[in-house]
């Protein structure tokens, strides 16, 4: 995939560069540099000798020339330009040129055990020469990984922001609370490329280029319903590697995706001006692929353990400094998911409206699909709980996984066949009968929406002036599902049908 190097962080009113920053440009023998190292070529294919200005102004005009030549967006812009009259007796005039430059700065965040980086610290020249602390990159950054990492906090409610620059509901660990989620997961949900340790490259990750692909597929026009099979060919290797340039003549689509590869700042502005229901920011659907993301790091973990050269890959990427990907966390990032989905149906101040109800519900559909269909005992552990997903989540337990919060969304009739093809991976696998029980009730309620005016229902709740969860209740519903013990006998079950308990685990 293309390559963004990135680029250092300079403090321009000091003339210091960052003398730690993550990503450290090239030193002297570059390619396009001449054998002594004191010739040096700008962007605009000018060579200028080096021999006579200062270390410092050597070193600036370096990283500058350097950053020029890389292919992410440049770091500084021509904006504007006038010409204005000075405000003295002598009416002199000048011409003003207008300049944006993008700094980049570096935010770090170490263990407990971290001499140096146990507190947060941001190496910008505010918080460097200035003393700002917090600086505004601290409560940017931590803003957004606040919106990932609490996942049982109500939309709606307020968070405690203290001095440090981070909500007080984060803990006084966060180095733990990333580590926890993983930092490449994290990642795909901040829309952030990951460099591997020792390396000062990050190619764009699969997410943001199945994410450029969405964007592109906004803009255009495509319908959700045609996503999965527009312009599968931008996501290949043709345009995402070895490319040379960012524009394809004759194809505005494939420009606009590399640019958007290019370009976090580009990326980060159409994003915003897309519309909730854009697949693209969909939340309930980003919370599905989180989902995917968890169960594919699960399964390339439990291949590591025995194999070798993926063993060696994951270290290489520093995916075993944070601990194992073992069945375990991704049970409890599952849940973490689930969770934060019904915390947005149930606790929104207003009804959802309807194409987040049915995105709400296909995401919890596709994830109860995904855990039913990866009952497999490939992973490692001493119980059948710690190798074996489906039975931690849902075979052995019955915590309402997925259905307690698909009984607030009962009026999405549409995914009856798909929660049957559940029921009957419930009667191959095993279940608890509590679980078999409530997942019959619920597509009974589903049913009978297929003879309601939903629009009606929802109406209603909105009237009643409750969250997403009143239509279910509405219905009939149950309202809840919650724990039910753990020690229920098994049933075995299919498309509605009760077939009677004590089904054969499948190994």
């Amino acid at each position: 995939m293309q390559s963004l190097r990135r680029s250092p962080s300079t403090d321009e009113s000091s003339g210091r560069d960052s003398e730690e920053s993550d990503w450290d440009d090239d030193d002297d023998d570059n390619d396009d540099n001449d054998h002594t190292g004191h010739v040096i070529s700008s962007p605009t294919g000018l060579k200028y000798n080096i021999t006579h200005v200062s270390p410092k102004t050597r070193n600036v005009a370096r990283s500058l020339f350097n950053e020029g030549r890389t292919e992410a967006s440049p770091q500084i812009s021509l904006e504007l330009c006038g010409i204005k009259e000075e405000d003295t007796e002598e009416n002199g005039i000048f011409y003003a040129f207008q300049m944006h430059e993008r700094v980049p700065c570096s935010v770090r965040i170490g263990s407990r055990s971290s001499t140096r980086f146990s507190n947060p610290r941001c190496e910008c020249p505010a918080a460097r020469y200035k003393n700002e602390r917090p600086c505004k990159h601290i409560i940017w950054l931590f803003d957004h990984i606040a919106k990932q990492a609490l996942f049982d906090h109500d939309p709606d409610s307020e968070l405690t922001l203290t001095d440090t620059g981070y909500a007080q509901e984060l803990g006084e660990d966060l180095f733990h609370q990333i580590s926890d989620m993983r930092l490449d997961v994290l990642a795909d949900s901040l829309y952030c490329d990951i460099s591997p340790p020792n390396y000062d490259i990050a190619p764009p990750s699969m997410a943001r280029v199945r994410e450029a692909r969405e964007m592109v597929a906004a803009v255009v026009g495509i319908q959700p319903r045609e996503l999965d099979s527009y312009r599968i060919d931008l996501e290949e290797t043709s345009y995402t590697s070895n490319s040379n340039t960012l524009i394809h003549r004759g194809d505005v689509e494939a420009t606009l995706f590399s640019l958007l590869l290019a370009s976090h700042s580009l990326a980060t502005w159409v994003r915003h001006e897309l519309n909730p229901s854009d697949p693209a920011i969909d939340p309930f659907r980003l919370l599905q692929r989180r989902v995917s993301r968890i169960i594919h790091e699960l399964d390339t973990y439990s291949s590591s353990l025995t194999n070798p050269a993926t063993s060696a890959s994951r270290r290489d990427q520093g995916k075993d400094l944070e601990g194992p990907r073992d069945v375990a966390w991704a049970a409890t990032q599952i849940q973490h998911c689930v969770r934060r989905i019904e915390k947005i149906v149930s606790r929104g101040a207003s009804p959802l409206a309807p194409w987040e109800r049915a995105s709400a519900a296909r995401a919890l559909v596709g994830i109860l699909k995904a855990v039913a269909s990866h009952s497999v005992e490939s992973h490692h552990g001493s119980t059948l709980d710690d190798r074996n997903l489906y039975m931690r989540l849902v075979g052995n337990h019955d915590t309402g996984f997925v259905y307690s919060a698909l009984d607030m969304l009962v009026d999405q009739s549409q995914f009856i066949e798909e929660l049957e093809h559940v029921m009957d991976l419930l009667g191959r696998f095993g279940a608890p009968a509590s679980y078999a029980a409530h997942m019959r009730a619920l597509i009974t309620r589903m049913r009978s929406f297929k003879s309601v005016d939903s629009g009606s229902l929802i109406a209603a709740a909105a009237a009643g002036g409750g969250g997403g969860g009143s239509v279910g209740r509405a219905a009939g519903g149950s309202g809840g599902g919650g724990s039910v013990g753990t020690g229920s006998k098994r049933s075995v079950s299919g498309s509605g049908q009760d077939r009677g308990g004590g089904s054969k685990r499948a190994r």
